[in-house]
Formats: C-alpha cells, sequence, structure tokens
C-alpha cells in the first residue's frame, strides 16, 4: 500500500503543452498548461467537448507524454523515466474511473477488483488480498454482489465496482473521466458522495471531469477547460 503523507504538491503542472499529428498537420491539444493540486484537494475540470480535458487526464496519468513542460506527479518528474518506470508509477500512485466502466466482463465484481491490487503488486499475500477486495467492494455497498458479472449489474452498481477497483490499492491520485455520463442523475449523484468519501478517507487527490455544474460545485476547486487552455473557473472563488 502506498503511504499518503507528502509534503508539497502533489500534482505539479509547468507549462505542459501536447501537439498531437493529424495528417500531415499538428494539432495544439494543450496550451500552456499551469497548475498545482495539493494531497487530498478535490478538483473538478469543466469545459466543452474537445476543449482537452480527457487529454490533459492522459497526460497525467502518463499514458499520453505531454510534448513539452513539465509534469510531476507524487514527486516523480514524468519527462525523466522510461515507460516501464511510468507503469510502476502508475500502479503505486494513480486509481482511475472511466465514464463506461471498462469492467472485465468475463470476470465477477471480486475478480475485477482482486486484478487491480494483483496488477499493482502490493506485496500482499492471497489471503490479504482477498480481505481486501472484500473490504473495498463492502464500502462501496456492493458486499452482496461480489459474485456477480458486470452484466447482471446495474450501471450504477458497475460503476460502484469501477469506484472500488480504482480505490482499492490506496492510490495518492484518483482521475475520474466523467464519472456519471452514463448514469441517470439521481445514480450519478451518488456516486460522487461516495467517490469524495472515499476518497477523503483515504486521503487521496481527486481530479474530476465533468459537464454537470452542480456536481463540479461539489469539489474544492473548479477550473475550466477551453480550447486547450486550463484556468479558474469563472465565479469559482465567489463563494
Amino acid at each position: 500500500m502506498t503511504d499518503n503523507s507528502m509534503n508539497g504538491p502533489l500534482i505539479d503542472v509547468r507549462d505542459a503543452n501536447l501537439f498531437l499529428k493529424s495528417g500531415e498537420s499538428s494539432l495544439h491539444i494543450l496550451n500552456d498548461i499551469n497548475f498545482q493540486v495539493m494531497p487530498s484537494e478535490v478538483v473538478a475540470i469543466a469545459g466543452p467537448s474537445g476543449s482537452g480535458k480527457t487529454s490533459l487526464l492522459m497526460v497525467l496519468s502518463g499514458l499520453e507524454r505531454a510534448t513539452s513542460g513539465k509534469v510531476v506527479i507524487a514527486g516523480h518528474d514524468f519527462s525523466g523515466i522510461d515507460e516501464d518506470e511510468l507503469a510502476i508509477l502508475r500502479r503505486k500512485n494513480l486509481g482511475i474511473v472511466f465514464q463506461n466502466f471498462h469492467l472485465i466482463p468475463s470476470l465477477t465484481a471480486f475478480e475485477n477488483v482482486m486484478l487491480s491490487l494483483e496488477i499493482a503488486e502490493t506485496g500482499m499475500s492471497l489471503a490479504e488480498m482477498r480481505d481486501t477486495a472484500r473490504q473495498a467492494l463492502e464500502e462501496v455497498g456492493l458486499g452482496d454482489r461480489m459474485t456477480h458479472l458486470p452484466s447482471a449489474l446495474s450501471g450504477g452498481e458497475q460503476q460502484r465496482v469501477g469506484l472500488a477497483r480504482a480505490m482499492v490499492t490506496k492510490p495518492h491520485l484518483l482521475l475520474a473521466d466523467e464519472p456519471t455520463g452514463n448514469l441517470d442523475q439521481d445514480t450519478g449523484a451518488k456516486i460522487i458522495e461516495l467517490m469524495f468519501n472515499l476518497a477523503r478517507k483515504h486521503n487521496a487527490a481527486v481530479i474530476m471531469i465533468t459537464h454537470d455544474p452542480s456536481l463540479a460545485a461539489r469539489a474544492d476547486r473548479r477550473l475550466s477547460m477551453n480550447r486547450g487552455q486550463l484556468t479558474d473557473a469563472p465565479g469559482a472563488d465567489a463563494e
């Protein structure tokens, strides 16, 4: 398990740019991104489709490399490590919640969460991993659904499994990409409440992408993404 106590920013992004090839031209996806996130801080990022929000999460997760600038997560400068080191860092420090759940359909809820522990190479015994996976599912209210396949779960239940899978390794940082996008409003609100409570319980920072202003308003800080530029959300400092 990771120790989530650290000094200074958990995320420190300086002058980050991302260019992606499109045929013979190059698209400027992220434009001089500068921001910091402190440990245990909950940050919401809103903005129109195509503004670069998901690309920013990809860069923060190390799944996409910034073309220029600096991205430092949990004290690790992404520009100074190779792909293998980046994969290890991701396993030990990050949890990701997806809009489309991305559960493995042939595995039960319990097995999906167990797989996250196995990949993270926590050093736990098999019995410890089993106990930890059970506890993670109980924390999201699925103690009685552990043996169900994703196809037998509702959308809200699948997202609860996704949340348990993301949080079971006690990551420093939880990245959530439109986590309520495929849920009705009431179910989505419950998932966000659960996600925030779990993150605060485990002292994890959260970066959440959302189109819902009411969900964004529940974060500690709100940012706006537009045409690849990240700024404070309008009215975010007026509370």
